[in-house]
């Protein structure tokens, strides 16, 4: 193994985004931004992100916040629902830390270029989250299989990665960003169903913009952190990854594999299962879909990995088990935000039907979970149904179309009770890519913030 692989595959990634973007690259990051938007949005009055808005209150109640305090508050709110896109390349939700620090970031951007256009700024965001991605794919999959939260840990060298992008640093000031990021990587998978999943995506904004910050006003790191004793001997249980650069003629992740933009707001291992009781509800009698129906799911080996409450008790344990989606979904006939309350998750009903689902993972050779089907099948008094799930709902085989995404966010701002003017989002599905970035995303910043409890006067006003 080269000990530059992972930077080889970074600066290649670099360069390209100093390119003309592709018309289709574009496409899919706005797509992408304007989701992550939404997932926030609907995040911004969760307990987490009051909680996170909270903690930097702690010194000046009435002090604007700094980039960092900002990543860890719009982090937490784009996490708090697990409603964000997700690509499997590296089991991850990549845009969320991403878009969460370069939002924290524009306050810095209008002080150092404050002529960044807008698809300047889509190309930090697509060089962060593929950075992120790569550096999933090299480690592959034992990285999460060792118990990490991916999104954390990887998000942080990739919000480094964009933000340093979008400040146009000097190679060396970037290269040391993301060796900071690096030492600053955290999150584990045990404390997936609590405050701390989502808390984990601030860290990773937060830690990722700060060490661009750092590297910036002059602090130094090693390039030994991406050789045969750093990075990869930590997260990947002292095991050499495999040499699988990133190379310019490598489409963006986000084209292919592509990211799942979520339909349904639980962890991204309920959907296909999901999908299928759906799927199989739909085909039943009227009289049938309110009778009780035993329900066996059938997962690809390591499909249950993050799927760890079998009986939930609360909402948040709700979106990591497949028994409760799987049962809300036939008794319910859909699966939404007020699928996830603890009051949802709690109704005797739902508890009888918990207790008729089965899940099993599939024995042999690990397989691949971005392409891998998910078996359902139910049983009932006339007989019985079943379906194989070889389609991933929100994927490019199966998109959230434009209105899909305006629905997206209209539906997460009455979640959380905002009045949110959905111009200012939509901005970035039709607003002109040679726009000031600042201009742009400004007020959206400020919406995002005020809408999660902070002060105006803590909010360092754009123009």
């Amino acid at each position: 193994m080269s000990d530059s692989v992972f930077l080889s595959a970074w600066a290649a990634c670099a360069d390209l985004g100093r390119t003309p973007l592709a018309p289709t690259a574009l496409l899919q990051a706005r797509r992408s931004w304007f989701d992550t938007a939404a997932a926030t949005l609907g995040g911004t009055r969760a307990r987490c992100t009051a909680s996170a808005v909270e903690s930097c209150r702690v010194t000046d109640a009435g002090a604007p916040l700094r980039p960092w305090d900002e990543a860890l508050v719009l982090g937490t709110a784009s996490h708090a629902l697990d409603y964000d896109d997700v690509c499997m390349l590296a089991v991850c939700h990549p845009s969320a830390p991403v878009v969460s620090a370069l939002m924290a970031l524009l306050p810095v951007v209008e002080a150092v270029r404050p002529g960044l256009r807008f698809d300047q700024l889509l190309a930090a965001y697509l060089v962060g989250t593929e950075t992120l991605l790569r550096l999933g794919e090299w480690l592959g999959y034992r990285h999460y299989a060792l118990g990490f939260h991916a999104t954390s840990t990887l998000g942080a060298v990739g919000a480094a990665a964009a933000c340093a992008h979008a400040l146009d640093l000097p190679d060396g000031q970037a290269r040391a960003a993301l060796s900071i990021a690096a030492s600053s990587a955290c999150g584990l998978r045990a404390n997936f169903g609590t405050d701390v999943k989502p808390l984990h995506v601030g860290f990773a904004a937060a830690a990722g913009l700060r060490a661009v910050l750092l590297a910036r006003a002059g602090a130094q790191a090693s390039d030994d952190v991406w050789g045969a004793e750093g990075f990869a001997l930590a997260f990947d249980g002292g095991m050499a990854p495999a040499d699988a650069p990133w190379r310019s003629n490598t489409p963006w992740a986000i084209e292919s594999p592509g990211f799942e933009h979520k339909r349904f707001p639980s962890c991204y291992l309920t959907h296909r299962l999901i999908a299928g009781v759906l799927r199989l509800r739909e085909r039943q009698s009227p009289a049938l879909q309110a009778q009780p129906m035993s329900i066996n799911i059938e997962l690809p080996k390591t499909g249950r990995a993050a799927l760890k409450y079998p009986r939930p008790a609360t909402g948040l344990e709700g979106k990591f088990s497949a028994e409760y989606c799987a049962a809300a979904a036939w008794i319910d006939g859909h699966v939404g935000l007020h699928s996830f309350t603890d009051a949802a998750v709690q109704r005797q009903a739902i508890m009888a039907a918990m207790s008729r689902v089965v899940v099993q993972e599939r024995a042999g050779a690990d397989e691949p979970l971005d392409r891998s089907p998910v078996r359902v099948r139910i049983r009932h008094a006339q007989g019985e149904d079943g379906v194989l799930v070889d389609w991933a709902p929100g994927s490019l085989a199966d998109p959230l179309g434009a209105d899909d995404l305006v629905a997206k966010w209209a539906d997460c701002a009455r979640y959380a009770g905002v009045q949110a003017d959905q111009s200012l989002a939509q901005a970035l599905l039709e607003g002109a890519l040679d726009a000031n970035a600042t201009n742009m995303l400004g007020p959206l910043r400020r919406l995002l913030l005020s809408a999660s409890g902070i002060s105006v006067a803590q909010i360092d006003v754009l123009n």
